[in-house]
């Protein structure tokens, strides 16, 4: 198994500050957090426009309407950097804000309109995020009623003119000629997963995963799409090696890609925690339960050990990506933050993942290493263990940690265990078979 014992920067990436560039250019503004705001921005009633840019475009953007953001009566709220433009379109602020990184508020209909068309002959160049709950008046423009009710484009009481494409959105029965999507499991503005029919197999049933075109951009011009594309080089690679869903299929069209894999009869881990446990305490359950869930987290170490064996790190650990079926076998899915080690691909990796799994070295842009799942894991066992979502947990010091565990009564078997895979240095972090090993011990101290 690959090992590292000095870590390098995957790459190096200077981000840009808006501050400076606003500043620079006489635009006035207050700091606010992620934003820069104009003073005037405290939308009540009215409309917010909103411009959803490409990151890597957004300081291009910017320049091209300098007048606009210099003009004393314009209501403005901007991302304040390229750093907090990636962790907004990403979802880390929350799925309502994806593609709302440049705000405008406009306090009657005129207003908008005169907004509109100003920014129009300046915006069309420009691709971004599709924001799912607002009306979409050109390629980057959007428009939301401050009262947050979406309405119809078609009806006579939306007060901006839509571009004829964006006026009726498209609607697709099928996906692709085989696939019929028939109940959405879960929505976000990054893309939709459905349960779905595979008329390519009657009487088979298939997941389908659509991503949005721009949504989780890099500065290397990738987004959602291509993530997709390599999650389907990794479980083509990964199949005779972990249980893992089987690929069926890609489906690419428009502004849209569609990763179709098998269907798992089961439950993500977090849903099956929380049937099992029923609301218990950690010291509140019985042993047996204890020893089940203690099982269940040992085949996700020994799923994750299988997909290191076989080359690859996840980088994405958490407890919705785990499947939990009616038997108790696990699942391994979501390989789209996964690397392979063996030829370095994708180069760069993909950045991001999930805050309070992400190991240290992740979260910097380190080059991936096996170390990044092991940290992953002893979060995920510290969830398993608490309920609590590891955010709450690992912040501050290593003691901190022990002290919250304590709160939650685990035990200190346990607890040592959590601290060793969540060492901050991952020179001094237990390798996946000490886990593996320290993991069947405790299973037998329940026996």
């Amino acid at each position: 198994m690959l090992q590292y014992t000095r870590l390098e920067k995957a790459f190096e990436l200077p981000l840009k500050e808006n501050d400076k560039l606003l500043t620079a250019s006489g635009v006035k503004f207050t700091d606010d957090h992620i934003w820069l705001r104009s003073g005037e921005f405290r939308p009540t009633h009215g409309w917010l426009i909103y411009l959803s840019v490409r990151t890597a475009s957004l300081q291009a953007l910017l320049n091209d309407i300098l007048p606009i953001l210099k003009d004393a009566n314009t209501s403005f709220r901007i991302i304040r950097n390229e750093h907090e433009a990636y962790r907004l379109n990403a979802g880390l602020y929350g799925p309502h804000l994806i593609g709302k990184g440049i705000q405008f508020h406009a306090r009657t209909e005129g207003e908008g309109r005169h907004l509109i068309d100003r920014l129009l002959p300046l915006t069309e160049t420009y691709a971004g995020c599709i924001i799912q709950d607002c009306i979409r008046i050109s390629n980057i423009i959007y428009a939301q009623e401050v009262s947050n009710r979406k309405p119809e484009p078609t009806k006579d009481s939306f007060p901006f003119t839509v571009e004829k494409k964006y006026r009726k959105p498209a609607s697709r029965k099928f996906v692709g000629l085989f696939y019929l999507p028939v109940e959405e499991l879960s929505y976000s503005p990054k893309g939709t997963i459905y349960k779905g029919f595979n008329f390519k197999r009657p009487f088979k049933w298939c997941l389908i995963k659509q991503g949005n075109s721009h949504t989780g951009d890099d500065h290397f011009g990738r987004d959602i799409r291509d993530k997709l594309r390599w999650q389907k080089k990794v479980i083509k690679a990964l199949e005779p090696y972990v249980r893992t869903p089987k690929f069926i299929d890609l489906v690419e069209y428009e502004a849209f890609s569609f990763l179709v894999i098998e269907y798992v009869d089961g439950m993500h881990a977090g849903r099956w925690l929380e049937q099992i446990r029923q609301g218990k305490n950690w010291k509140d359950l019985g042993t047996d339960i204890k020893k089940i869930i203690l099982e269940v987290y040992l085949s996700i170490l020994s799923l994750v050990k299988d997909m290191h064996d076989a080359g690859y790190v996840h980088r994405d650990i958490n407890e919705r990506n785990f499947i939990v079926d009616g038997r108790r076998r696990t699942y391994i899915i979501d390989f789209e933050m996964a690397c392979c080690l063996h030829d370095g691909l994708p180069d760069p990796p993909f950045t991001l993942g999930t805050i309070g799994y992400m190991s240290p070295e992740q979260m910097s842009y380190m080059k991936p290493h096996f170390g990044d799942d092991v940290y992953s894991l002893g979060a995920l066992l510290a969830y398993f263990l608490t309920g609590a979502l590891p955010e709450r947990i690992f912040f501050g010091e290593m003691y901190t940690v022990r002290g919250k565990l304590q709160e939650y009564e685990v035990e200190s078997r346990l607890s040592d265990l959590i601290i060793k895979m969540t060492d901050s240095n991952h020179l001094d972090r237990v390798t996946m078979n000490i886990a593996i090993t320290q993991m069947e011990d405790l299973i037998t101290f329940y026996s």
